[in-house]
């Protein structure tokens, strides 16, 4: 699979749709029963419930915006150099990241959140020496305010975007205040069509963010996380080994991608949402560093049995239940 994946022909875009359709699949098979803590706006409750209504129209909307957002994923990495070698190794591994848990085919808030990331993080590479970084500077804060839109826990990605256009523009007040705007104006519109259809400003109840009260996840440690951790340790070592070998740009990138990485596993340890469907935050980032790791010009079987020891880890802990375990 890494030799399959570790180019840029056109026809492997197909290959990854199959791929992300076969790992997904188990989704038809045994439908996911949310369990989540419900949206409580009501509207994109409604909307939520409507997306996964059965268990065919879930997998559907999950593998396409999984899929679609690996491809956008795939090519910022291209377009800025984030891997030395260019492939869509990234995009496998955020497919594969994305399917650990059955949580993550359901068609939630997460998965449009996690495109909201990419996307903003898109946005963030183009400051690095932009002559016109305003726009940019909007878009990327506009798509964190929709992200807490949906969720009020995500204002934390606000942080990220902050951090970001300071790390790749020289500190200025124009810059970090058309930031401020673009983040509050999604949040301005909800609001008031909150109003309009509830006659009150805020939903009725509110899960405010608690950032310092850590939940023990003791499920993590029944799951493929321990095998994708453990690799996952190497891949990072190998990636900081080559860190100086990188362009600015490239190294104030992957600088960044391990401040997602930190507020990811926060908002998973922390959070009041399913940490299963929040994993998917975390994937973003180990997409790069995993890339980085299986990446080679010559062919390596070790790391493609280690790969394909991923795969089957991944399917054992998502039909173990046909076998009772």
């Amino acid at each position: 699979m890494i030799r399959l994946f570790s180019n840029t022909y056109n026809q492997t875009v197909i290959l990854l749709l199959f791929f992300t359709i076969g790992i997904n699949f188990f989704a038809i098979m045994v439908p996911y029963s949310n369990v989540s803590v419900p949206i409580e706006i009501s509207y994109l409750d409604k909307l939520f419930q409507l997306l996964n209504y059965n268990s065919t129209l879930s997998f559907v909307i999950s593998s396409l915006l999984i899929f679609f957002s690996a491809l956008v994923f795939n090519n910022i990495c291209l377009k800025h150099q984030l891997i030395f070698i260019p492939s869509y190794l990234p995009a496998y591994f955020f497919v594969l990241l994305n399917s650990l848990f059955v949580d993550q085919f359901y068609a939630g808030p997460v998965l449009f959140v996690n495109l909201f990331i990419i996307l903003s993080l898109g946005e963030i590479l183009k400051l690095y020496k932009a002559n016109n970084p305003t726009i940019s500077i909007f878009i990327a804060s506009l798509l964190a305010g929709v992200s807490s839109l949906l969720n009020i826990s995500y204002l934390a990605f606000f942080i990220f975007v902050i951090i970001g256009i300071n790390v790749f523009r020289p500190f200025s007040i124009k810059d970090n205040l058309a930031g401020f705007i673009g983040f509050l104006m999604p949040l301005y519109i909800g609001t008031m069509i909150n109003f309009l259809i509830n006659d009150t400003y805020l939903p009725f109840s509110l899960f405010y963010p608690d950032y310092g009260k850590i939940n023990i996840q003791n499920w993590a440690l029944i799951s493929a996380l321990p095998a994708f951790f453990m690799v996952g340790l190497f891949a990072v070592v190998r990636m900081y080994q080559n860190f100086f070998r990188n362009t600015t740009k490239a190294k104030r990138a992957i600088q960044m991608l391990l401040i997602l990485l930190v507020i990811s596993v926060i908002l998973m340890i922390t959070g009041k949402q399913n940490p299963r469907q929040e994993f998917s935050f975390v994937a973003l980032p180990l997409a790069v560093y995993y890339s980085y790791y299986f990446s080679n010009f010559k062919f390596n079987l070790l790391k493609e049995i280690i790969n394909l020891m991923l795969i089957l880890t991944v399917l054992f802990f998502q039909y173990r239940v046909f076998f009772e375990f």
